[in-house]
């Protein structure tokens, strides 16, 4: 294993991207998010509570949502969804109700705010168990340099790309969508760490308390797809062939839920 394409056969061995659009699949999605959300991170504030330990809110039932699967287990271990806004779906992103104050747009590439064809990454959630290992150690002050052309040997790949598995599953919605760009509130050193990833975005606001310290971005999608490393396109093919596929995870949907 020291191919280019490490990160889509490791991937493709111990993982699988999943396009939630089943009841069974949402139920296993929201009652994931719960369980990072509210019963580990506390944010009882998040969605409607009364929802039988599943986190929904308003915003779902158009939403475009992508469930991440540990494939030896037949356990969902990610979650990430994508809020359109689009001539069928005008209702305003949330971003602007959390934020409550002008963007600062004087140095993007971003040719509206108001539009359509635009949407916001929301809920991104991985369990702890899946998440920063004890041995993970980012540099974060350094350039990308030690995310190229990496090896590993071991099941454990060397570097938790789980985090950008999320992304481009949003970002293959983005393409097939049409979405031109994508919004987020995420923590400012989150955001550090997917620019070395390749994920190309600018901050458009200062940051603010919004379920911890948090601050506005714009993605855009082909600039991103342009700088992404021959390993990372190789896991964004890999990511949109699952979300394009049919659905294997059916027969497992009710264990998952329970």
């Amino acid at each position: 294993m020291s191919d280019r394409e490490e990160i889509g056969n490791h991937y493709s061995r111990y993982f699988r991207m999943i396009n939630v659009n089943t009841k069974e699949l949402k139920t296993i999605a929201y009652k994931l998010r719960y369980s990072v959300f509210h019963e580990e991170f506390g944010y009882y504030n998040l969605g409607n509570r009364l929802n039988n330990n599943m986190e929904i809110d308003e915003y779902d039932d158009y939403s475009l949502h992508s469930l991440l699967f540990h494939r030896p287990s037949n356990q969902a271990i990610g979650y990430i969804r994508l809020i359109p806004q689009t001539e069928k779906y005008r209702k305003p992103l949330p971003i602007k109700k959390y934020w409550g104050e002008p963007f600062n747009l004087n140095n993007n590439y971003m040719d509206k705010m108001d539009g359509t064809n635009i949407g916001e990454l929301s809920r991104m959630a991985i369990i702890s168990s899946f998440r920063k290992r004890p041995f993970d150690s980012y540099d974060l002050e350094q350039d990308n340099s030690q995310f190229k052309n990496i090896v590993c040997s071991d099941k454990r790949y060397p570097i938790n790309y789980l985090p950008m598995c999320l992304i481009l599953a949003s970002m293959h919605f983005t393409f097939k969508e049409n979405m031109e760009y994508v919004f987020a509130m995420i923590e400012p050193r989150f955001a550090i760490l997917l620019r070395h990833f390749g994920i190309q975005f600018e901050q458009i606001g200062q940051s603010v308390e919004c379920f911890g310290l948090r601050a506005p971005y714009v993605f855009y999608r082909e600039k991103t797809y342009r700088n992404l490393t021959p390993e990372f396109h190789s896991l964004f093919d890999k990511i949109g062939e699952d979300l394009n596929g049919p659905n294997v995870i059916e027969n497992i949907a009710h264990l998952n839920a329970r």
